[in-house]
């Protein structure tokens, strides 16, 4: 994905979200004066590298229950229907729509796509950066693996998400923006099978 001349990045193919090895991290105003960081721990996701870089598609799925902030109270409350409401709305999507060059930054880009939060989906854009690749750490000979960061900002509001309501002395519970940072490793084989045998996922 990388708008250089000379190539680097995924070759063409297809390249699976690493859950294991990636951070979905987002960090909110929390009782309008101190800040929050939580993450969303069971995603995936794959990309389509194309020949041409910039016809590359992205599509990743994030399980809203798995959302941890460190505070199971918390997180169970951000959970509930006054916030994510995960029984009703069990995923979040992202669906890439473009890729733009950064012709100003090595090996950058921004990604147009739609996220689909609580139902509704919405336009977001994200500057991101190809930042290196390495082989597997267990399975260095069949295994590889690629690393880009990127972060965008969306409005809670946006996707019709409570705030928590108005706190006594002003303010609200939670604060409409939520900034998004992802640190996100590709890896050309299929985790899924892996994932289990840890026991990442059922």
């Amino acid at each position: 994905m990388s708008p250089t001349t000379e190539r680097v990045g995924p070759a063409p193919g297809t390249w699976h979200l690493d859950p294991l090895h990636s951070s979905l991290i987002f960090v909110a105003r929390y009782l309008s004066f101190g800040r929050v960081q939580g993450t969303f721990g069971q995603a995936r996701g794959i990309v389509e590298v194309a020949e041409d870089p910039v016809e590359s598609t992205v599509a990743v799925t994030v399980e809203t229950s798995s959302v941890n902030t460190g505070v199971a109270a918390r997180d169970a409350h951000l959970r509930s229907s006054d916030f994510l409401d995960s029984d009703t709305y069990p995923e979040l999507h992202f669906r890439s729509t473009a890729v733009v060059p950064n012709r100003r930054k090595e090996n950058a880009f921004t990604l147009h796509g739609e996220l689909t939060v609580h139902g509704k989906t919405n336009p977001v854009s994200m500057p991101a950066q190809w930042v290196g690749e390495a082989p597997d750490l267990s399975n260095p000979d069949h295994i590889y693996g690629h690393f880009f960061s990127a972060n965008t900002q969306i409005s809670l509001s946006d996707f019709g998400v409570d705030d928590g309501g108005p706190l006594s002395w002003g303010g609200r519970l939670v604060g409409d923006t939520v900034d998004v940072v992802l640190e996100v490793r590709l890896q050309d084989t299929d985790p899924t099978g892996f994932l289990r045998e840890v026991g990442h996922i059922d």
